[in-house]
């Protein structure tokens, strides 16, 4: 029988012993961080990724994310810029990714973000071109993504996601003491931790204001009326797009 959820103690054993890693790299991992939003499985087809458990190595998509900041920063902008404001704002995240897991492809339509790796290795796969957005046919644009380099081989892709990853034709690898890799808003990307890694990957992002699916569910206020509903995580697999809204206990 195919899993389709987690026990409770598989859940806080994960994401407890993620905090603690966290903290030991002095990252300000605070009790309310560790909270049932910080451990995401993409989809029902991805919990049996603790069938075997976590270090089994097998490519699924789940991974943990801690934000210690999420500042829309609008205090103080001219107001003729609200239009515009929900592309600015300030996040810093901690994620970590255990071997041969995924953060599964998609892309943000205002958010550009930036990773500097703490721990382990980071394969990054992507886009290097923007994806095409009815919503702003005509954009900015000034140093743009680079090209990256082919795909190794032999990355195992999870079971039943394999064409999601199309689209992403470039490849970095980023090791702890690289400078920031930036990626540009509307270009989509995944990122895994190597299978054959002897750590997780713990990856630093800072990026601009990160308008998370959870917002609504938590009743938070926007602090604009445009900004009510906004979702900008556009998952490829929409399977992945619902397992990012909720975590399914047993």
């Amino acid at each position: 029988m195919t899993r389709t959820s987690i026990t409770r103690r598989e859940y806080d054993e994960w994401v407890r012993e993620a905090a603690a890693l966290g903290r030991a790299l002095r990252y300000p991992i605070t009790e309310d961080m560790v909270n049932d939003s910080a451990g995401i499985v993409f989809g029902d087809d991805q919990y049996a990724a603790f069938e075997n458990g976590l270090w089994s190595r097998e490519p699924y998509e789940a991974m943990i994310i801690f934000e210690s900041l999420n500042e829309p920063a609008v205090d103080g902008l001219p107001a003729g810029a609200a239009a515009y404001s929900d592309f600015s704002g300030l996040c810093d995240k901690l994620m970590i990714v255990h071997p041969g897991k995924f953060c599964p492809p998609h892309y943000h339509r205002r958010k550009t973000e930036s990773y500097e790796v703490v721990l382990g290795e980071m394969e990054v796969f992507y886009g290097p071109e923007p994806v095409a957005d009815p919503h702003d046919p005509e954009v900015l644009a000034f140093s743009g993504m680079p090209a990256g380099g082919a795909w190794p081989e032999g990355v195992a892709l999870p079971a039943g996601r394999e064409e999601s990853y199309a689209g992403l034709t470039s490849y970095v690898r980023l090791r702890a003491g690289d400078p920031k890799f930036v990626m540009h808003r509307k270009h989509l990307h995944a990122f895994r931790c190597p299978a054959d890694s002897t750590v997780p990957l713990v990856v630093r992002e800072v990026s601009t204001y990160s308008h998370e699916p959870t917002e609504a569910a938590e009743g938070t206020t926007a602090p604009l009326p445009d900004w009510a509903g906004i979702h900008d995580n556009a998952f490829v697999s929409e399977t992945a797009n619902s397992g990012r809204l909720s975590t399914s206990f047993s």
